[in-house]
């Protein structure tokens, strides 16, 4: 398995400005020059929207290998033996897996708003990340969360040379009624969008910044290829990809609601003629006679008159006719 990582790493524990932090993480290159500012544990809350989600719901039966062989024993003689024993297994596993992206729902207005995520060791810019919900197996069981990483890598795999990209994979395992209401909004479609973040994340590493945001974010995974160089007088453990200090997770389902204004008070229409003279208008009156008076009142009375008239004419040819024979 080969990681790509082109830097070193490497502990540093006399850092210029002790009164804010007392010890960093450098990354160096081949000649041990550090490259880069001091990374320090970053302690802030970090936010990641998700993208997409998927509902696994699968099933497994396992059945036991058994085989038999035979066995020689002390006095030369042989015996046949023979493994299982063991019942068929079968096993059923429901999980709500989401991509996600760096940043909040409302940070929709651009790429520079998102904060970046790198793996120690290199530039590339983390594209991956997952958030694993699980179910407790009973309601008496802590909720709890971690997190687990991996720098990009390139293995063979039936004789054929596979590439990894660098991933980070958040699995959040919470009581079954939380479960169950997850995947019943999930599945009646009742799920706008998904907000989650993080904080007090061991492996997480930035500068050191006055400001409770970062714009970037270096990770340390658990992974013995990810090795810092410690100072020789010194043990130190040095946090990695793992605890979770703190947690949220938000489903949010938006509505859009119509604000009816309560109507003001009726007030009855008033006409001012010439300064200081004030007319009262008639309402329904006023409404009907201008509806009697309109154009289109006219021409459905004449439209009316002439149907009258093409009645009575041809009730009077009806009669004519019938005369005549």
């Amino acid at each position: 398995m080969d990681f790509h990582l082109e830097r070193g790493l490497r502990l540093h524990t006399e850092p210029q400005y002790k009164n804010l932090y007392k010890w960093a993480i450098n990354e160096v290159n081949a000649e041990g020059r550090p490259i880069g500012g001091d990374q320090i544990p970053w302690r802030w809350s970090l936010d990641f929207t998700a993208t997409s989600c998927v509902l696994r719901d699968s099933f497994q039966i396992r059945q036991p290998l058994g085989f038999s062989f035979t066995t020689s024993n002390s006095d030369g003689t042989t015996s046949q033996q023979e493994t299982g024993g063991q019942e068929d297994r079968s096993e059923r596993s429901q999980v709500i897996r989401l991509e996600l992206r760096p940043g909040s729902p409302r940070d929709t207005d651009g790429y520079d708003r998102q904060t970046k995520f790198s793996m120690f060791g290199t530039d590339r810019t983390i594209q991956k990340f997952e958030l694993c919900i699980t179910s407790l197996a009973s309601n008496d069981e802590q909720e709890r969360c971690t997190v687990w990483g991996c720098p990009s890598y390139t293995t063979e795999i039936d004789f054929r040379d596979e590439t990894t990209d660098d991933c980070i994979v958040f699995s959040l395992s919470v009581k079954p009624e939380a479960f169950t209401r997850y995947i019943e909004k999930i599945d009646r479609g009742l799920v706008d969008d998904v907000h989650f973040s993080v904080g007090h994340v061991d492996g997480f590493y930035s500068e050191w910044s006055p400001s409770i945001s970062t714009s970037r974010v270096k990770v340390l995974t658990s992974d013995q290829e990810h090795k810092v160089t410690l100072p020789t007088d010194r043990e130190f453990e040095v946090p990695r990809l793992g605890r979770i200090g703190e947690v949220s997770l938000s489903i949010n389902r938006h509505l859009e609601l119509v604000d009816n204004p309560p109507h003001a008070h009726a007030v009855e229409p008033k006409t001012e003629v010439g300064a200081g003279i004030e007319l009262r208008a008639p309402q329904a009156t006023t409404n009907l006679q201008a509806l009697t008076d309109s154009p289109m009142m006219h021409v459905l009375q004449s439209l009316k008159r002439a149907a009258w008239l093409s009645a009575w004419a041809l009730g009077l040819l009806l009669v004519v006719i019938l005369l005549r024979r």
